[in-house]
């Protein structure tokens, strides 16, 4: 079988990778390398969108009036004409290069595609869900709004299967825009680890952790949209109850107020996919008793895998891809966002009064890992649903 992945970046190109959608890049180059286990993989990547000097005139005139006089977001290339753009490049490669379907990894890719192979949509989510959810799709004018929306309009025509990561995305697929339920699969990602940590180190790591001091992790940039007010808030109940617990602090600029506390270290932000970075986190998992995520909103949470990987259970908020990953009680537990620190602070009580129960679950996380969690059973999941569609 030959598969066309489709990727707007050149996935096969490390150095070419920004720094900023670093981890976005990384999902999708596991995602392909995983289809490598029982398909040839074509990566139709790198793909270009330039504007001509005369849409280029029209998208700053757009700029500058949905932004200084309705005071609203502009996202100039979520378009028709992007989709168009995009189908042409990945056609006219496809014409010397003929494979047995195509995998899109997002829907600007599929929209406007036209072609007489299958076409599986593999992607986090639609862009739907995430209009006013996410800082990125707040505040957006109406002209982009539909610009979003039609690239799923479009894509659910094109697309004869649908494959998502989470429960959450696939439910939206189906109610907003009908998409048939036996069209639709959830297959989990995995870690994107460069590196995955043995079973005996991860063994030995869960067993040297203290057993004086709860130590809790917290990992995201985004302060408020990853929930880090909360896990200050249970970190410092924790303490109040009688548990000696230390909160380690990874990401962006927190509070000042926060970094003052005592039971509080803020680290800054950690580059985990530079050698040093994967070594630094790598250490901050093996003595971390427990990942803390109470998100407002995540579409999936690849750091949840990671942690896993690391026999580290997790504590998250249920919301949006979130409870796909974290299966209570099996490799942590999640909360309602509103009742997440008393639940939490609750939960950590009743799992530490005696050692051989969070040692449990410790180690549950890793089979976690090891069963559903990396891009290994990601790529096995794959071969399956497309050796049984097509």
């Amino acid at each position: 079988m030959k598969v066309a992945y489709l990727n707007y970046f050149d996935l096969l190109n490390p150095q070419s990778w920004t720094r900023s959608e670093y981890g976005f890049i990384y999902t999708n180059y596991n995602k392909a390398k995983s289809l490598e286990s029982f398909a040839e993989v074509n990566y139709i990547c790198a793909l270009d969108y330039q504007l001509s000097p005369w849409r280029n005139r029209q998208v700053n005139v757009k700029r500058w009036w949905y932004e200084s006089v309705c005071k609203q977001r502009y996202v100039h290339w979520a378009t028709p004409h992007l989709g168009a753009s995009l189908a042409k490049q990945i056609q006219e490669r496809l014409r010397n290069d003929p494979v047995d379907l195509i995998i899109g990894s997002d829907t600007t890719l599929v929209s406007q595609l036209r072609v007489d192979v299958p076409v599986i949509l593999w992607a986090t989510n639609l862009f739907t869900p995430l209009l006013d959810r996410y800082p990125d799709y707040q505040n957006l004018c109406g002209e982009t709004i539909r610009g979003f929306k039609d690239f799923d309009r479009q894509s659910v025509k094109t697309c004869q299967r649908f494959v998502f990561p989470s429960h959450w995305a696939a439910d939206n697929a189906h109610e907003q825009y009908a998409v048939p339920r036996e069209c639709i699969d959830v297959v989990p990602y995995g870690a994107n680890l460069a590196d995955e940590p043995s079973l005996e180190r991860v063994k030995t790591a869960i067993a040297q952790r203290s057993e004086a001091t709860l130590n809790l992790l917290f990992v995201g940039v985004d302060w408020q949209r990853k929930g880090g007010d909360l896990a200050v808030a249970m970190a410092g109940r924790l303490n109040q109850q009688g548990i000696p617990t230390q909160l380690t602090l990874v990401g962006g600029r927190v509070p000042q107020e926060v970094e003052a506390l005592s039971y509080v270290s803020s680290v800054g932000f950690i580059d985990k996919f530079s050698e040093a970075g994967a070594m630094a986190m790598a250490e901050l998992f093996e003595r971390s008793h427990l990942l803390v995520l109470p998100s407002e909103a995540e579409t999936y949470g690849n750091v949840l895998c990671e942690a896993n990987a690391f026999g580290v259970p997790v504590l998250a908020t249920a919301v949006d891809g979130i409870p796909t990953i974290v299966e209570n009680d099996r490799n942590g537990r999640t909360f309602p966002r509103h009742e997440f620190v008393e639940g939490a602070s609750r939960y950590v009580q009743e799992l530490f009064e005696e050692r051989d129960r969070y040692l449990n679950l410790a180690y549950q996380a890793r089979r976690e890992y090891e069963q559903r969690l990396n891009w290994r059973v990601a790529g096995q999941t794959m071969a399956a649903i497309l050796g049984r569609c097509f």
